[in-house]
């Protein structure tokens, strides 16, 4: 479960981008997207945040008890945010390795991104990214050289397990914004 979590702010990565040329892909690899986008993509470099936000979460076909857990698990996480520095050179390097883990078995069945704005669908087969199933994601969001909002809606298929009905699936939503704060902190004793 956790994976999953880290392909979503990956992904905001990937859209936190200038609005200079559009990019349009349908039924196109990972790499392939990551290949027509990346001279697109062009972060400031500094300080930046980065929060991920759970706004809700189903599990119909899953047991009670399991779909409570769940359901508390993700809820205690909360809004979880992380700060980093993005140096000059890795805002001029192409984003291409960003989705290595999940590349292998992931499809954009649409990709547009244009005038600030992205809409994107992800399909991934069971196994990729250490999930445990099936995985369809819809995305959209706005997006420029200092900020990005982006709102994922995504199913996920649950493997067989006692007490769940066939075809359970896990449904989240999920908030990622990212923006630049500033210059990046001076590294300590220097």
């Amino acid at each position: 479960m956790k994976n999953f979590f880290l392909l979503v702010p990956v992904f905001a990565g990937l859209t936190a981008c200038g609005s200079q040329p559009t990019v349009t892909a349908t039924n196109a690899s990972v790499s392939e997207v990551a290949a027509a986008t990346k001279d697109a993509i062009k972060l400031e470099p500094g300080k930046w945040q980065t929060t991920v936000k759970i706004v809700s979460i189903d599990a119909p076909g899953m047991p009670a008890a399991t779909a409570s857990a769940m359901k508390q698990q993700m809820s205690a996480m909360g809004s979880q945010s992380v700060e980093m520095c993005i140096t000059p050179e890795m805002a001029a390097k192409p984003p291409e390795n960003m989705f290595a883990g999940a590349a292998k078995n992931c499809t954009y069945e649409k990709f547009k991104m244009s005038g600030g704005k992205m809409d994107a669908t992800l399909s991934c087969k069971n196994g990729t990214a250490g999930l445990p199933g099936d995985m369809r994601s819809e995305m959209s969001g706005t997006f420029s050289t200092t900020s990005y909002a982006v709102t994922s809606d995504t199913q996920m298929s649950m493997p067989p397990m006692p007490g769940a009905a066939p075809g359970a699936k896990m449904n989240t939503k999920t908030e990622v914004t990212g923006k630049r704060l500033g210059v990046c902190d001076k590294p300590k004793g220097v």
